[in-house]
């Protein structure tokens, strides 16, 4: 059951980053054909700057998710460093509490998120320019992205929380 789990955890990793790779590479082509019909043609398409905002803001979502599971955020690492340079307990104890506080944030965000996700579910929000094109995916998207942060950031927990056991039975031993 563990090994299911981990490969369903690698695959929704993988996704996320197939997903980046995808959204970055399509934004770039969409912003290289609008520069291209605008200037070098003439020809403004003007569904063509909505299209890469979109996939843009899908990327973005997605790389907030991706960037917690690698923690590629910025942290402050100043303050831990300077109060924990020689005990490693505290500084165990620390990047738990980091994380924990990171999902109580994230949490007391999550009922509004849920609230405007329903919503865009139940009243659709079409485009001002493509008026067929249903802009209600950006608050669904949105509630995912944000759904995976908080899966990554209970898998970072439980890893943290094992480490920092273990340093503390470490440090029994020695002391």
């Amino acid at each position: 059951m563990k090994k299911l789990l981990q490969g369903i955890y690698k695959g929704i990793q993988m996704s996320e980053i197939i997903i980046c790779l995808f959204g970055l590479i399509a934004t770039t082509l969409l912003i290289c054909a609008q520069v291209v019909n605008r200037y070098w043609l003439r020809i403004e398409v003007m569904w063509l700057n909505d299209l890469a905002l979109y996939v843009f803001i899908l990327l973005m979502f997605m790389a907030f998710a991706a960037t917690t599971w690698k923690e590629g955020h910025v942290p402050v690492e100043i303050f831990k460093n300077m109060v924990f340079k020689n005990r490693p307990v505290g500084g165990a104890v620390y990047r738990v509490f980091l994380v924990v506080l990171s999902i109580v944030i994230l949490l007391a965000i999550f009922p509004v998120t849920y609230q405007f996700t329903a919503r865009a579910i139940k009243y659709p929000e079409y485009a001002t320019l493509v008026r067929w094109l249903n802009t209600s995916w950006l608050m669904i998207t949105l509630f995912v992205a944000f759904c995976l942060t908080l899966l990554h950031l209970l898998v970072i927990l439980t890893r943290d929380i094992k480490v920092m056991v273990k340093t503390i039975q470490m440090n029994r031993r020695r002391g």
